[in-house]
């Protein structure tokens, strides 16, 4: 394309952006339960929280699951944090789960502020979530950007754009008047038509004014964010009898606030976590963390005189635990 004409588009195309794709969400956005009738600014922030780094199948069931126990904010901090962690079991990310209950009670009674500013002060809102919360529920105009926008705007820009590039560009095309449909315009779009890999450009209400679809291969942007894990062996040790599992309270920023067997990394970790007890190897789990790959040994041994044995449906687990007690089970089954 001539840059005279790369030019002619980015210039022309905010209006002709707003106009086609306020009218294609109209019509294509998916039924979620937000859309179909009208929720509380609360339960905007807890979808907002929850669908942040949780897939939209997974975390529905979740959202629904949490609005319903806790109403409000104030129901939340009259509760303890544990059940709000039993409710999280299994979403993953269990700092969020945490902030929540740090943001009820900071609160303390009151409601969600009303605008953006405000709402970054909150404990665990961030930038996305605050712009989110405020432009959906309160229609202040302010974009969000997430990965969806992230990659819709490199690919209308037809260029690597930073972060804070980013935010400027969405800043530009918002609808000051339909900010909150605007902003799930731009994320349903990156959702459904402009997605990672095989977009369908054909579909796509802007891909006139798209400079990467102009150059047909608009899959070149953004540039990847490659996450690189590290692998580590870990070893994990179920002691278990006829009244329950060992199980300790987990601290930590990924797991705090959670219970599970006892569990080490490393070698030196686990000849301390097996020390004076007789245990038999029965299998090993896998379990992934975004930074990290976990291959862990499970042992299982029968309880001493000092273990304090718990039934581990009374408590709130981790998926990683969840893993590890479910291959415990099938050992058993299969030795009885």
């Amino acid at each position: 394309m001539a840059p005279s004409v790369a030019i002619a588009i980015t210039r022309h195309s905010s209006a002709v952006n707003m106009r086609a794709l306020l009218e294609w969400f109209k019509e294509n956005a998916r039924p979620l339960p937000w859309r179909i009738s009208k929720v509380t600014p609360w339960e905007s922030l807890l979808a907002e929280v929850i669908l942040q780094q949780t897939r939209m199948e997974t975390g529905l069931p979740y959202w629904e699951r949490i609005r319903a126990a806790y109403p409000t904010p104030a129901d939340l901090a009259k509760d303890s944090e544990e059940n709000l962690l039993r409710l999280w079991q299994g979403c993953g990310y269990y700092a969020r789960a945490r902030n929540l209950y740090k943001l009820a009670h900071t609160l303390d009674g009151a409601e969600l502020p009303t605008t953006y500013e405000s709402l970054l002060e909150l404990p665990g809102i961030g930038p996305y979530t605050a712009a989110a919360v405020a432009s959906m529920a309160f229609g202040e105009p302010v974009a969000c950007a997430d990965g969806n926008v992230r990659r819709v705007i490199s690919r209308l820009r037809g260029e690597h754009l930073t972060d804070s590039e980013i935010l400027r560009e969405a800043t530009t095309l918002l609808d000051h008047q339909q900010p909150g449909d605007w902003n799930q315009a731009m994320m349903e779009l990156g959702s459904l038509v402009c997605t990672p890999r095989n977009p369908s450009c054909e579909q796509c209400p802007v891909s006139p004014e798209c400079l990467a679809f102009h150059t047909g291969n608009p899959e070149q942007w953004p540039l990847r964010r490659s996450t690189k894990q590290t692998h580590i062996h870990a070893t994990a040790l179920v002691v278990s009898g006829e009244d329950g599992i060992l199980l300790k309270a987990r601290d930590g920023r990924v797991l705090g606030g959670l219970w599970g067997v006892p569990y080490a990394e490393g070698d030196a970790d686990t000849q301390t976590l097996l020390r004076g007890r007789t245990a038999e190897k029965i299998g090993k789990v896998r379990h992934d963390f975004t930074h990290k790959r976990l291959e862990i040994t499970v042992y299982s041994s029968p309880p001493e005189d000092d273990d304090i044995l718990l039934n581990p449906d009374s408590v709130p687990l981790a998926t990683l635990d969840r893993k590890v007690l479910a291959l415990h089970k099938g050992h058993q089954g299969e030795q009885s």
